[in-house]
């Protein structure tokens, strides 16, 4: 919070902030966190110190935990991070193979 200028409060945080908390993710770890927030998983490898800190693995996590309600699922979540590919839903003409150009 003191890297802002001018620097957040603590009420400021709890007032104005939601923080998303991956599993083994170190920052969150070590740094404040506001009152309101959300643990997930974190599917990186045990070995890797840095992956769970990946907003883009944090946004497939919560698609995949949560669901898309009907939005596109990124690429990366397939291609990068091992996921499963999403079920078209309704009538779909292009296969996620396809949109995602593999």
């Amino acid at each position: 919070r003191d890297t802002f200028d001018p620097p957040l409060t603590i009420e400021q945080l709890n007032t104005f902030t939601l923080n998303v908390v991956p599993a083994r993710d170190l920052v969150p770890m070590i740094d404040d966190k506001a009152m309101l927030y959300q643990n997930i998983n974190c599917t990186a490898d045990r070995n890797d110190i840095a992956g769970c800190h990946s907003i883009v693995r944090s946004l497939c996590e919560i698609q995949f935990s949560c669901g898309s309600d009907g939005r596109p699922v990124l690429c990366e979540c397939v291609l990068d991070y091992k996921y499963d590919e999403p079920t078209p839903i309704g009538n779909v003409s292009t296969s996620f193979k396809e949109a995602c150009a593999i």
